[in-house]
């Protein structure tokens, strides 16, 4: 493999440079623009073998760079227009007719074939779809400082640094600059269908076609292609990922796309892999608990079936958690485990506990008073069995000998339970719902008084960015997490603070395809 000197990472680096920093800058130069989806040729050049490939949107009239530019001025920059061109020229160097706009073709890409992570030595390349071809090929070998000489390959010209590992080529339209010989002779070869492109493999097309075509980044990454790179022939990594059950989705190909839109910034990610032991976690379905949790909730967290993980996680590695059981401790079986653990509970079994969580499972949090150290909180637990619930519940309560009360609360009895250090906590059985939290959060989540979670558009912008159903999710809202009286807000954020409204990340598996997705949403 070649190794690639530090002053051509430089001029490589300088090139990814002009062109992102001339997509940002040129967004500026538009007050509108067009929904368009973005033709990934640089795929069409980039080898079928490639394990990560990296594209930008150079489109500087897409929709997407428009929506990023008002995003920014939304978020407090005065002129973010003139800021952003002076750096481009000053900061970068280049001017931007003759330096920049060359390369601003429509997309522009990085490619890895291989990687040494000992050696930091990488085999891949640039590939830039070019207004200007023949101009931005000059332009590269006049700034790269070095003297290239001719060559050919099955009739396509390209260039070699004399004094360097560099490789320049202009091929289709299409700057291409890699860091050895043989990258640059497998684009060629995909270029003229001598072999497959990135852009034939299957695994690319199956995660292009599942992810939004209209985008300013876009992210392929195939695990498997660099497992050997990152961990060699040892298969003790490989060995703990496959026997958690992870690996159907550990190492199978992925794609992630960034991007902006009116509402704020959004990134998802899918992948090929199969959810495996995480399944009953990543199905797709609705919250119940963010309909009955208070509408000023600032941390709302979301899962489901945690009882059947835990049980396909067991089934995964039974033989291998009693084996190391038996051996490193006085149990002979993770069952005896689980017994012996819920006896000082007042319970035949810790499973017992677990088999609570088999429904929707959330955490909510919020600030009554503004008051960091003053929050209200529960956690929600749909059960089965309400009964069992309050047996199980009961039976802790009694081993830890605290004093109780109860009142009825909208018509439910609620429970307080007076802790020694003297901070009561509470909780209730309603609806087949299990609440247990902090005594005002129980409180007030069972008056139901004022409008729901589910109803406030904050909440609600944030879940519409999501372009899949919710599976295990979070929410965050932002802007009374960062208001909260003892954080204090820096004056030169007081602006972009008060247009935050949420942040969402959300895991779902769809369709065969897991997806990952995240978004913060602004105001306006």
């Amino acid at each position: 493999m070649s190794t690639l000197p530090r002053r051509q990472y430089g001029v490589i680096v300088t090139i990814a440079i002009a062109v992102i920093g001339a997509a940002v800058a040129g967004a500026v130069l538009f007050t509108s623009g067009k929904a368009s989806d973005v033709d990934l040729t640089t795929a069409k050049l980039t080898p079928g073998d490639a394990g990560v490939y990296f594209a930008l949107n150079t489109d500087l009239s897409s929709s997407q760079w428009v929506a990023m530019f008002d995003l920014i001025e939304r978020l407090g920059e005065e002129d973010p227009r003139d800021e952003l061109e002076r750096s481009v020229e000053d900061e970068g160097g280049f001017d931007w007719e003759d330096d920049v706009v060359p390369f601003l073709g429509g997309n522009a890409a990085v490619f890895l074939k291989a990687a040494d992570v000992n050696t930091f030595d990488f085999q891949g390349g640039v590939i830039v779809r070019c207004k200007d071809a023949k101009k931005a090929l000059e332009i590269f070998m006049d700034q790269s400082g070095d003297d290239f000489d001719k060559d050919d390959y099955h009739g396509q010209q390209y260039y070699i640094g004399s004094g360097s590992d560099l490789y320049a080529a202009n091929v289709d339209g299409h700057l291409v600059v890699t860091s050895d010989e043989q990258s640059m002779f497998d684009v060629l070869d995909a270029a003229q269908g001598r072999t497959k492109s990135l852009a034939d493999s299957q695994d690319f097309k199956s995660l292009r076609d599942e992810l939004t075509k209209n985008f300013i980044g876009f992210l392929y990454f195939n695990s498997e292609q660099f497992a050997g790179d990152f961990f060699g022939d040892d298969e003790t990594f490989r060995t703990a990922i496959n026997q958690a059950g992870a690996g159907d989705l550990a190492f199978k190909p992925m794609a992630v796309v960034f991007g902006a839109k009116d509402a704020g910034f959004e990134v998802h990610e899918a992948s090929l892999g199969k959810p495996g032991v995480l399944s009953p976690m990543l199905a797709p379905r609705e919250s119940r608990f963010a309909k009955i949790v208070p509408g000023d909730t600032a941390v709302f967290i979301s899962t489901a079936g945690l009882a059947q993980t835990f049980d396909e996680v067991v089934k995964a590695a039974r033989e291998e958690i009693d084996d190391a059981l038996a051996a490193g401790s006085p149990y002979s079986s993770l069952e005896d485990a689980l017994r012996d653990a819920g006896r000082p509970l007042g319970l035949g079994s810790a499973r017992d506990v677990i088999e609570l969580f088999s429904g929707e499972t959330a955490i909510a949090v919020w600030f009554p008073t503004g008051d960091s150290n003053a929050p209200a909180g529960l956690l929600l637990a749909q059960v089965k069995d309400e009964n069992q619930a309050r047996d199980v519940v009961e039976a802790l309560v009694r081993e830890g000998k605290a004093k109780t009360r109860t009142e009825q609360v909208n018509g439910v009895d609620m429970v307080t339970v007076d802790d020694r250090d003297g901070s009561p906590a509470a909780y209730a059985i309603t609806d087949g719902s299990l609440l247990i939290g902090t005594v005002e959060g129980v409180r007030t989540t069972l008056e139901r008084k004022g409008p729901m979670l589910a109803e406030m558009k904050g909440y609600r912008a944030s879940v519409a960015q999501i372009e899949t159903s919710l599976g295990t999710y979070a929410y965050f809202n932002l802007n009374a997490l960062l208001r909260l009286r003892d954080n204090g807000v820096p004056e030169q954020l007081d602006e972009a603070t008060r247009v935050l409204d949420g942040l969402i990340i959300n895991l779902v598996s769809e369709r065969d395809v897991v997806r990952l997705s995240g978004a913060v949403s602004i105001g306006k």
